[in-house]
């Protein structure tokens, strides 16, 4: 009998609809989850600072200002409450964002290198094929992370992306 009534309590929790304040509240907090990454994120900046531009000092920080801008950022969404059930993606999201910064930062550097080092015409006929793959270096994690944003309906973090990644496209 006891186990009847178990059930029986909980076909009526589900037609009386005993749920769906639940799922509301889940969907009130996925909002301000996603308006809160919005303020932080919105607007981001690959770097923040100003820097001497032409010498390897120079390259080296930038590179170490894009890590430490999406740090900050990344730190202060990581402060959030995150919806129940989004945790792992949200943890996926910020994991992609973190290793795009390194990709941003270790490519900003690589391309100051391969610049600096052309003086041959073997060199400057090689150059462009490497500055291409340089630049594209980001974007299958940019792309990954793009798929994540539209999910959580929150903007790119790291200041990498001049316009939002479509993720249908690809």
């Amino acid at each position: 009998v006891g186990r009847y009534a178990l059930v029986i309590t909980l076909l009526l929790a589900m037609v009386v609809g005993l749920g769906v304040p639940i799922a509301s509240a889940d969907a009130s907090s996925r909002a301000a989850y996603s308006s809160a990454v919005t303020q932080i994120c919105s607007g981001a900046l690959l770097f923040e600072g100003s820097h001497a531009i032409g010498t390897r000092t120079g390259a080296l920080a930038v590179a170490q200002d894009i890590r430490a801008s999406t740090r900050r950022r990344l730190r202060r969404v990581d402060a959030l409450s995150v919806p129940r059930g989004l945790e792992g993606l949200v943890e996926r999201w910020t994991t992609l964002e973190r290793r795009l910064a390194n990709v941003y930062a270790e490519s900003w550097v690589a391309i100051f290198d391969v610049i600096a080092a052309t003086r041959t015409p073997a060199q400057r006929a090689r150059a462009p094929r490497l500055l291409r793959r340089l630049v594209r270096a980001p974007d299958q994690l940019r792309l990954a992370a793009a798929r994540i944003e539209l999910t959580l309906r929150v903007p790119d973090c790291t200041g990498g992306a001049t316009a939002p990644a479509d993720p249908r496209s690809s």
